[in-house]
């Protein structure tokens, strides 16, 4: 066997891009007729300008990059010819940083291996050795990483230890080569206008989560990707995560057929929505809810649009949310519900809309706390038997920290008011709507009196 997982970004998704040019399933079906017939197709593409000015961002001064080497296809063949002949099967152990599981026969720089320093910046490599200790295997699989990158200002690298997301983002990488070569126009490494790392990270996960029909929700991968440039003036690099609990709840999002929904709820993240023009000009703005999702910041605001008192999603939705990533309890979940369901019986029962107002527009932790206690009082005075929550549920449930996080507090019972008395609130808009046409009517007819 010549490939496994090895836990190195740019191996991996070498490998990953050998394999599914050679279509095969897996990493350890590859051969060494796979990886040399997988050569002589990928050197024309590299030689052509569109991939060659991607080049000079992962292997600057390589036989495509550096200016001065006149003869790069002859070049380019050698290279890649040396490092075959030196491939050798997996082994018990071996000195190579990134498989470990082989002998290193040469030191590699950042002209072969990314972000790894060049041999006279020996400060990158320990015991002041000239070079990065990869074997020929791990350094051959790098060459091909390119084929999977997409352009994104900077080159982006997907990483993950799930088989599924590195095979089905590794087969529209290669769909897209592929495509390159049939029309004879090259481009690059697989672009689709995306500017923003953040966003190009989310639609990514979410497309390969819509496109691809596995059992998502069970699958717990964890992905990173690596934002990056290996120029030698200026390399850069930036490290995105993805919480395994955040890939889950997408994927839960497509279980609950909830995709519209939930891009009502991404779209709120872009400051000034409206206002962004048509096209891809979304693609490249900010949005705070991807970013909170990466930093474990809550988006229950998302969820809901005071304005309208109009909710996106259900509570099954924001449950899983809630349980999955923000690691809610089900006790808490269960008061939270409960409360929301009694106060919104007595907002219904009591035609009570200035009291909803009140909770909305409860600005602090005390001013919000009184809301809940004149609701409770009312509810003595007019005989409901049982009590809006107890000092417990206060405690423990509705606020467990206090004066910290009341707004997700806030925000979820408004959620559940919301949801269960959507119908009767459009109709109190209305009936309201109808009082002032009215009232306009008669004034109108007074004045032309």
């Amino acid at each position: 066997m010549i490939y496994q997982y090895t836990g190195n970004p740019f191996t991996d998704g070498g490998i990953w891009a050998i394999c599914e040019w050679a279509e095969k399933k897996n990493p350890k079906e590859l051969e060494i007729e796979d990886i040399k017939r997988s050569i002589s197709d990928i050197i024309p593409i590299y030689l052509t300008e569109a991939w060659g000015k991607n080049l000079f961002s992962v292997f600057p001064n390589n036989a495509v990059t550096n200016p001065s080497i006149k003869d790069k296809e002859k070049r380019l063949k050698q290279f890649f010819e040396e490092l075959v002949s030196q491939v050798e099967p997996l082994q018990d152990a071996g000195n190579c940083i990134s498989c470990g599981r082989r002998d290193v026969k040469a030191l590699r720089n950042k002209s072969e291996i990314p972000l790894i320093g060049s041999g006279s910046l020996i400060n990158f490599f320990p015991s002041g050795q000239s070079g990065g200790d990869y074997c020929p295997a791990c350094t051959l699989a790098v060459q091909f990483s390119p084929f999977v990158s997409y352009a994104c200002g900077k080159l982006l690298l997907i990483h993950s230890n799930s088989e599924k997301v590195m095979h089905y983002w590794a087969e529209k990488s290669i769909k897209d080569i592929r495509r390159q070569i049939s029309v004879n126009s090259y481009s690059g490494c697989f672009d689709e206008g995306y500017k923003n790392p953040v966003n190009a990270l989310f639609h990514i996960i979410e497309d390969i989560i819509l496109e691809y029909d596995e059992r998502w929700v069970e699958e717990n991968p964890s992905i990173n990707m690596y934002h990056f440039t290996n120029y030698n003036q200026g390399p850069d690099l930036d490290i995105y995560r993805v919480p395994t609990p955040v890939f889950r709840f997408l994927a839960y999002v497509k279980q609950l057929d909830q995709s519209s929904e939930w891009m009502k709820i991404v779209r709120r993240g872009y400051f000034n929505w409206d206002k962004i023009k048509e096209g891809d000009e979304y693609k490249n703005r900010g949005n705070s809810v991807y970013i909170n999702l990466l930093k474990g910041h809550s988006i229950v605001k998302y969820f809901i649009d005071k304005k309208t008192r109009h909710v996106y999603g259900d509570w099954e939705l924001i449950e899983f949310y809630l349980k999955e990533v923000r690691n809610m309890g089900s006790k808490r979940l269960d008061t939270l519900k409960k409360v929301g369901d009694s106060i919104s019986e007595y907002i219904k029962d009591t035609q009570n809309i200035k009291r909803l107002n009140q909770l909305e527009m409860a600005s602090n932790f005390a001013s919000f706390r009184n809301q809940l206690r004149f609701i409770e009082i009312d509810r003595i005075k007019r005989g409901y038997k049982d009590s809006l929550f107890s000092l417990e549920d206060f405690m423990e449930d509705l606020f467990p920290e206090g004066n910290i996080g009341w707004r997700e507090t806030q925000d979820l019972l408004l959620f559940r008011i919301y949801e269960n008395l959507h119908n009767w609130l459009v109709a109190q808009d209305s009936l309201k709507s109808e009082l002032i046409s009215n009232e306009e009517e008669e004034t109108g007819l007074l004045e032309e009196e």
